[in-house]
């Protein structure tokens, strides 16, 4: 059983956000996001790494950010009142990642962690893209557990012509302020889904497809190229959701970084997208990888 406690914190547009904090008095803390309609406390591999940093002396955060769960009832302190605002993965816009990295990240620093190492789960483009907009100091380090590829999934499940017809639908959608309607069952691949969480990261043009497999020269991989701390990337070779191929992604991760050196890709024969069964696995992989790149650091 992991030993913690039930925090929150506020994010600058003041959302109320909750996590677990396992304070292991230690300089450097990893920080878990989860992915889309996902939650801090669920998949199993969380409850396996968090024994494993702890087991290894490093403070470990995992938290909600406001893509929690597929409806989320939010607190939002405004002018010294709460009121309440539905977002959850059925209505997040992509970009306000940047509100909740930064709100973490600032409750780390008020725990006195002065580096930390960001870790997410499938919707991983938002470590990247906060990233390469903010260039926090604070971040030294990235890990990817099966990183997404959504928009390219789509256009995989829909066919190229029906894929940017729905990518221009979504968008006139968006423009006309229809951007919290749901969309019809077969857009919705994780969850039930508005236009605007469409929008952000399943459309060709959205701002969060930062890892386009099925599109080597997109412009989009500039996101990754700017980004300047070593990065650990893990897939599970049975993941249904990365098109066209987990090895055509794992290539591409390396050839897209700007100082391949940096970067460390690993797959894990027979796991799928949450590592059910491989949870193991995958701790021992980010244990090698600490070891390698912060031994001088911590004690792993």
């Amino acid at each position: 059983m992991l030993e913690g406690q039930l925090i929150k914190t506020i994010t600058d547009d003041r959302l109320e956000l909750q996590g677990f904090w396992i304070d292991n008095k230690s300089d450097i803390a990893i920080f878990h996001s989860h992915g889309t309609s996902g939650d801090f406390y669920t998949h199993k591999f969380i409850d396996v790494l968090g024994e494993k940093y702890s087991s290894e002396k490093i403070s470990f955060l995992t938290a909600n950010n406001r893509g929690h769960d597929v409806y989320a009832y939010l607190r939002k302190n405004t002018d010294g009142k709460i009121k309440w605002t539905t977002i959850g993965g059925a209505f997040e816009k992509f970009e306000d990642c940047i509100f909740d990295i930064k709100a973490w990240l600032d409750f780390l620093e008020e725990k006195r962690i002065k580096k930390v190492i960001l870790q997410g789960h499938s919707l991983t483009q938002k470590l990247v893209y906060y990233q390469s907009m903010k260039n926090d100091s604070r971040v030294i380090g990235q890990i990817h557990l099966s990183p997404g590829n959504d928009a390219g999934f789509m256009r995989f499940r829909l066919g190229e012509e029906k894929y940017f017809e729905t990518n221009k639908l979504i968008k006139e959608m968006v423009e006309q302020g229809r951007e919290r309607e749901l969309l019809q069952e077969e857009l919705a691949i994780v969850c039930p889904m508005a236009a605007l969480a469409y929008y952000g990261y399943l459309t060709e043009d959205g701002v969060g497809n930062i890892f386009p497999y099925h599109n080597p020269g997109s412009t989009k991989w500039e996101a990754l190229s700017k980004i300047k701390e070593p990065l650990l990337v893990i897939f599970g070779e049975r993941d249904i959701f990365i098109k066209p191929s987990v090895d055509e992604a794992a290539r591409l991760f390396k050839e897209k970084m700007s100082s391949p050196e940096l970067i460390t890709v690993e797959k894990i024969t027979g796991a799928n997208h949450s590592f059910i069964g491989y949870e193991k696995e995958v701790a021992d992989i980010i244990h090698k990888w600490l070891k390698i790149n912060y031994s001088h650091q911590i004690s792993t």
